[in-house]
C-alpha cells in the first residue's frame, strides 16, 4: 500500500512482487506499508516504511504518459516521413488501417480493401512508400499479395505476387533498394517457408533464391550487415542457429553453432546485434520467460553469442526500440509465454547500454502490452506503444484499444538542442549542412532508419552514428559511405548535446 492505497492488485503467487510507479507519485514524503494474507484469510500488516519521491525521478527513469484510446488494435505499426503512424488491427479486422497524427492525436481510416494483413510483415522501399508482404486467411495459413501503401495518396496498391504464401514472415530492405522476404509459414504450424524471395521494384516481380534452401520459423530477426550480407540472429517463435545469408550467392554460413534465445533483437551499432528474453510460439504449453541478454559483434571473425547481464525483468512479447543516443528500451512482455496472461505483464521499462553492457530500470506504464503490441521511436525522440491482444478473434477482453507514450530519461537532463535547418535529402559519401544555434554544445549525431514493428520485431530500424565538425551555428554532417550501413530511404536526423539530450528529429531521405 502507498499511503493506504493499494499499489495494484494483491500478489497471489511467488515472488509476491507489486510494482510501483515512482515517477506517478507526487513528490515528497510518503508511507510504504505491506499487508500479507494466509489461506485462513488472516491478516498482518507490516511496519510503516517512510519514502521519499525526489522531483529528479523522470531523470533517471523517464516518465510516461497516461494512456490514449485508439480506435483499433495496433498489431502493426510503421512510423511514416511525414511524421505519422500507419498502423493496423489483426484477426478478422486486418484490413482495417490507420493513420495516427502525434501532433493532433487523430486518427484517418486508410482501409486495404485488396488483403487482411494480419500477420504480414512491412518495410520502407527506397522511395517512403511502404512495402506489406503476406497475410491472413486462417492460422498458419497466408496469402502470396504484396500490398504497397502511398503515404502521400493515401493509397494501397496491390502488386507483383510472391511465389510463395506466407503467414508471419520478415521483410528486409537490401542495400541496392529491393526487399528480401524470408520465412513465413504455409499452412499448418511449424510448416515454414524455405526459400527466401526477392522483390525488384522496378520490374515489379519476385524471385525465388532457389539455392538458399532455409527453413526458418516465423518472423526471423534478419540484418543488414557492414558488408550487405544478411544476418538471421534470432526469431520471434523459437532459438536458432544464427547463420548469414550471402544474397549475391545464395549461399547461408553458420555464425554460432550455439542457439541462445533471443525473443526481441536490435542492431545497436553497424553489425552489432543484442538480443533478450524469450521467444515463442504463442499456442505451445505456457513456460516461464527469460531474463537473459546476449550481444555479437558479427563484424569479427569467427563471432559467437556472449551472455552480458540480464534484464531485471524476464521478459516474452517484449520489444527492442533503439534510442537516439545509442541505448536500447525494451518494453513490454511478460513474465511468463501466457499470450494474454495480463497478471504476468510486465510494467517497467528497462533501458540497455551499449557502453556498460548493463539494463537500467525505467518507469512503469500502465497497460498490459503483451503479445500483438507494438513500439516505435517517434521523431521528438519519444516513444509509441500500443497494441496488444487480438490473439483468438476480435473483441477479447485482453485487446489494447489504447497507445502510451514514454519519455526516456535523456528528455529530463536539460533543453534540447534545436535543429534550424537541415536538407531533405543526402547522398552517400556526403556531407550535410545542419544549422542549429546550439552547435558549440553537440556532442554526437545519429540517423536512426523509420521504424516498421511487428510480433517484437522491428525490421526498418537501424542506427548509424555520424561524423561531424562545428562551425559558429552550423554542423558539417558526414552521411553514411554506402547503403550497406544505412539502406536507401528516409531516416531521422538527431543531433545530441553533451548531456545526451537529443532533438527534435529532421527527416531525410537518403539516396
Amino acid at each position: 500500500y502507498l499511503d493506504g492505497q493499494p499499489l495494484g492488485p494483491e500478489a497471489t503467487s511467488e515472488p509476491y512482487t507489486v510494482l510501483w510507479n515512482a515517477p506517478a507519485t507526487p513528490v515528497g514524503s510518503h508511507t510504504l506499508t505491506a499487508v500479507a494474507r494466509d489461506y485462513a484469510g488472516s491478516t498482518t500488516t507490516s511496519a510503516p516504511l517512510s519514502v521519499t519521491v525526489a522531483a529528479s525521478t523522470t531523470a533517471l527513469a523517464g516518465q510516461w504518459g497516461a494512456p490514449f484510446a485508439w480506435p483499433i488494435v495496433a498489431v502493426n505499426a510503421t512510423l511514416l516521413a511525414s511524421g505519422e503512424v500507419l498502423a493496423w488491427d489483426g484477426q478478422t479486422a486486418g484490413q482495417d488501417a490507420r493513420l495516427w497524427n502525434p501532433v493532433t492525436n487523430t486518427f484517418t481510416s486508410v482501409p486495404n480493401s485488396n488483403t487482411n494483413m494480419f500477420c504480414s510483415a512491412q518495410c520502407q522501399l527506397a522511395d517512403s512508400r511502404i512495402l506489406v508482404a503476406g497475410g491472413h486467411i486462417a492460422a498458419h495459413w497466408g496469402v502470396k499479395d504484396t500490398n504497397i501503401f502511398d503515404p502521400t495518396a493515401h493509397t494501397w496498391t496491390r502488386v507483383g505476387s510472391m511465389h510463395t504464401a506466407r503467414w508471419y514472415p520478415t521483410v528486409t530492405t537490401l542495400p541496392d533498394g529491393r526487399i528480401l522476404v524470408t520465412a513465413g509459414e504455409m499452412g499448418c504450424a511449424g510448416c515454414d517457408a524455405p526459400l527466401p524471395e526477392i522483390y525488384n521494384p522496378q520490374t515489379n516481380i519476385w524471385t525465388e533464391l532457389s539455392l538458399a534452401n532455409l527453413p526458418l520459423p516465423y518472423y526471423p530477426h534478419m540484418f543488414v550487415l557492414p558488408d550487405g550480407r544478411v544476418l538471421a540472429a534470432s526469431t520471434s517463435e523459437h532459438p536458432i542457429i544464427s547463420q548469414i545469408l550471402d544474397v549475391a550467392t545464395q549461399t547461408w554460413s553458420v555464425v554460432d553453432p550455439d542457439p541462445v534465445d533471443g525473443g526481441s533483437a536490435a542492431m545497436y551499432l553497424p553489425g552489432k546485434i543484442v538480443k533478450a528474453g524469450t521467444s515463442y510460439h504463442a499456442d505451445d504449453p505456457v513456460v516461464p520467460s527469460a531474463a537473459t541478454t546476449y550481444v555479437l559483434d558479427a563484424t569479427q571473425p569467427s563471432a559467437r553469442w556472449r551472455e552480458t547481464p540480464p534484464m531485471a525483468f524476464a521478459r516474452t512479447y517484449h520489444t527492442l526500440t533503439l534510442l537516439p543516443d545509442g541505448n536500447v528500451l525494451v518494453t513490454g512482455g511478460g513474465t511468463t509465454t501466457n499470450a494474454v496472461g495480463i497478471s504476468g505483464a510486465v510494467f517497467p521499462a528497462e533501458i540497455w547500454s551499449p557502453a556498460t553492457e548493463t539494463w537500467t530500470t525505467g518507469a512503469s506504464m500502465t497497460v498490459a502490452r503483451l503479445y500483438h503490441s507494438t513500439a516505435l521511436l517517434l521523431p521528438d525522440a519519444r516513444v509509441l506503444i500500443a497494441g496488444g491482444g487480438r490473439f483468438n478473434a476480435v473483441g477479447e477482453p485482453t485487446d489494447q484499444l489504447s497507445a502510451q507514450i514514454y519519455s526516456p530519461p535523456y528528455l529530463f537532463n536539460g533543453a534540447r538542442p534545436v535543429i534550424s535547418s537541415a536538407p531533405t535529402t543526402a547522398t552517400y559519401g556526403g556531407t550535410m549542412a545542419v544549422q542549429t544555434p546550439d552547435a558549440s554544445r553537440i556532442a554526437s549525431v545519429a540517423l536512426i532508419r523509420l521504424g516498421s514493428v511487428t510480433h517484437m520485431f522491428n525490421m526498418d530500424q537501424r542506427i548509424v552514428p555520424l561524423g561531424f565538425t562545428a562551425a559558429g551555428s552550423s554542423l558539417s554532417v558526414q552521411a553514411p559511405g554506402n547503403a550497406n550501413l544505412a539502406p536507401p530511404g528516409s531516416y531521422m536526423l538527431f543531433i545530441l548535446d553533451t548531456n545526451g539530450v537529443p532533438s527534435v528529429a529532421a527527416i531525410l531521405q537518403l539516396q
